[in-house]
């Protein structure tokens, strides 16, 4: 499928990568979508195994993706998403710092604002914005909703990111909620790159060919299968990823050492 490549394929476990653009799952733009090229894949060969996905990204979302090819494999990874125990890392570019930054980075956050669905189907913070405090706290920046201040129908979000200079950022996944890595920091001012439904979608600033996230990094369990794999698969940050600044591309090799040294 255009778009989309293998970066590990065993008789148990794919590991796909997938580009910005293309849909895991069917949407109402009938862009071909990851799933029916994956049923087209067995239909071709029915002694072929059935691929499962098992966790998915959004459309506009590049990088990682897992897909099962039998039930214990399946069953695992069903387990361990829902013990957190499958580790995510995420690259993001925002339009401008989180609160507390500098230019430079090597700030830490740990963004704890629970979600909830708003209007049209779009995620928020289930609290007021003015209610939301950043809070230095053991080195890092805390971001919570202010005592009480949490509203009905919250499910908890914590997400952690590192500041790697230039609104650039390393994000590890705690949970995962929809859109939950883009609710958060549009909540928080900082909205990314590129990003079409959160923050202020028709503003210059945040225009960019695509959405400026892209998962890089996924840590797996043992899945039980006697299959030897590695633990974790890296995806690099493809060509078409969104720049702040000429500034910022011009250091793209630096920085891809360092994103690197940080995982």
């Amino acid at each position: 499928m255009p778009g989309v490549r293998w970066l590990w394929c065993d008789s148990g476990l794919w590991v796909l990568e997938k580009a910005s653009g293309v849909p895991v799952l069917t949407d109402r733009t009938g862009t071909p979508c990851l799933l029916d090229a994956l049923r087209a894949w067995r239909g071709a060969r029915p002694q072929r195994p059935r691929p499962r996905l098992v966790h998915r990204i959004d459309k506009d979302t590049s990088g990682l993706l897992l897909v099962a090819l039998s039930d214990a494999v399946e069953r695992a990874l069903g387990a361990a998403f829902e013990q957190r125990s499958v580790r995510k890392w995420y690259v993001a570019q925002t339009t401008v710092p989180l609160p507390g930054d500098r230019r430079r980075g090597a700030e830490r956050h740990r963004i704890d604002l629970p979600l909830r669905t708003g209007r049209k189907g779009l995620m928020r913070v289930a609290g007021l914005r003015e209610h939301i405090e950043s809070v230095p706290e053991g080195g890092r920046w805390l971001h919570r909703l202010a005592p009480g201040a949490e509203q009905a129908g919250a499910l908890a979000a914590l997400t952690e990111a590192r500041h790697l200079g230039h609104q650039r950022y390393l994000i590890r996944l705690h949970t995962g909620r929809t859109h939950q890595i883009r609710v958060h920091f549009a909540w928080l001012g900082a909205p990314l790159l590129g990003e079409p439904r959160y923050g202020a979608p028709k503003a210059p600033a945040q225009h960019a060919s695509r959405l400026a996230l892209h998962c890089h990094r996924l840590g797996l369990p043992d899945l039980g299968d006697g299959l030897p794999r590695p633990q974790a698969f890296r995806s690099p940050l493809p060509e078409d990823f969104p720049e702040a600044s000429a500034e910022r591309a011009a250091s793209r090799p630096a920085f891809a050492n360092r994103l690197g040294a940080t995982d």
